[in-house]
């Protein structure tokens, strides 16, 4: 059976991220096994978006001038490279390397895929193609971490990161095979008018409802990345193996798919920003709940539950963004998009691995409940105000 274009670079995106998803559940773990601190743990994960961070709003650029072909490829190599460093050499300089090399690597793919996302089909298939990779990231967000607790369960943690880095070669082998990305066309010449000022980066803020919308994005990708961080260690410190951990991680990932089956009926029945507030209400009860229930059942109930809340957020986010951004500018502003996310990944782990060093793992839920239910308290009245203009 031959895949639709779409279909393949879903599926090629869950091969992708299902080595980078479980990379991090490998380098938390792997880290704990060679002594490292929370801190130093929090600031391995920091690395993962440290150049991302950075170079987002330009590799988007970069994607509008040359096409998705070299990004998808170039970026597959250097995750697959990254995933293999620790396997390679066994000490805390190689997890070091592969937290920058992983990141900048999906970096590239992930800016690439989505561009192609919205060209395939044209503009009618924009919105099924979305969902589709979001589905494709709800299945490798499961596989990733639970494959990554199994397998270092099974046969190490070194080992682990082998068994991962076969998954990204095999996305390369088959990117480099597949005609998608050549069959997707190329940017045309982008010429500059005499006496047209460049855009500027900040133009795309200019408006209350992409400044809302921003906020949102940090918001959201700060509950769902400290998850990631903080329940690996969390388990580890209640003695929950390593398989185990990976399945709490993997509830969150099946919340997620079940919740964008539903996402088509919920999105026709109410509206997108209240879809993205009670994502962010469900976040900030559920990191309020997490240390009052310590046990495993709970975590994978209040996982399941997380990913339930933030499972809509992001397609959500995503329809927002095209529906309020200048056509011209979607790749731009998509990369402001991830280098808030990005912003969040590199800071936020190390400052709360800091704070969870000095005050215990309980107060970093605590911290991240206050700062999900102030930023939604905040984006809920700025919609409020507007509504009674």
């Amino acid at each position: 059976m031959t895949l639709t274009p779409i279909r393949l670079l879903v599926a090629l995106t869950v091969l992708a991220h299902t080595a980078f998803a479980g990379s991090r559940v490998a380098v938390s773990l792997g880290a704990l096994e060679l002594g490292a601190s929370p801190f130093a743990i929090g600031l391995l994960l920091s690395f993962y978006a440290m150049l991302p961070m950075f170079l987002s709003v330009p590799a988007g650029r970069w994607i509008d001038r040359v096409g998705m072909r070299v990004p998808m490829i170039g970026g597959s190599a250097l995750l697959a490279f990254g995933v293999l460093v620790p396997f390679l050499t066994w000490d805390i300089g190689a997890m070091y390397l592969a937290s920058v090399t992983i990141g900048l690597g999906m970096m590239a793919y992930y800016l690439a895929a989505q561009k192609a996302a919205g060209i395939i089909g044209g503009a009618e298939a924009r919105t099924g193609n979305f969902s589709l990779m979001a589905l494709g990231f709800s299945v490798s967000g499961f596989l990733g971490p639970t494959s990554a607790g199994v397998a270092i369960d099974l046969v190490g943690h070194r080992w682990a990161f082998a068994l991962l880095g076969l998954v990204a070669i095999a996305a390369l082998a088959v990117l480099l095979r597949a005609p998608l990305t050549r069959e997707l066309p190329l940017p045309g010449p982008q010429v500059a008018r005499p006496g047209v000022p460049s855009a500027r980066l900040l133009d795309l803020v200019d408006t209350p409802e992409l400044r809302r919308l921003y906020l949102s994005v940090v918001v959201l990708s700060s509950a769902w990345d400290v998850h990631q961080f903080l329940v690996p260690l969390y388990g580890a410190s209640l003695g929950i193996s390593a398989s185990k951990i990976g399945l709490v991680l993997g509830a969150f990932s099946v919340a997620t798919f079940v919740v964008r089956l539903a996402l088509p009926r919920l999105a026709r029945r109410v509206g997108d920003w209240a879809l993205v507030l009670t994502a962010m209400a469900i976040a900030a009860m559920v990191y309020l709940a997490y240390p009052a229930f310590p046990a495993l059942p709970t975590m994978l109930a209040l996982s399941f539950l997380l990913g339930l809340g933030l499972g809509v957020a992001q397609p959500m986010v995503m329809v927002v963004l095209h529906r309020v951004s200048p056509p011209d500018r979607l790749g731009e502003a998509a990369g402001l998009r991830m280098t808030l996310i990005n912003g969040t990944q590199t800071f936020l782990p190390t400052a709360f691995g800091a704070f969870g060093a000095a005050f215990g793992l309980s107060a970093i839920f605590w911290g991240m409940a206050a700062l999900i239910a102030g930023g939604g308290a905040h984006v809920a009245r700025g919609l409020w105000l507007e509504d009674r203009r």
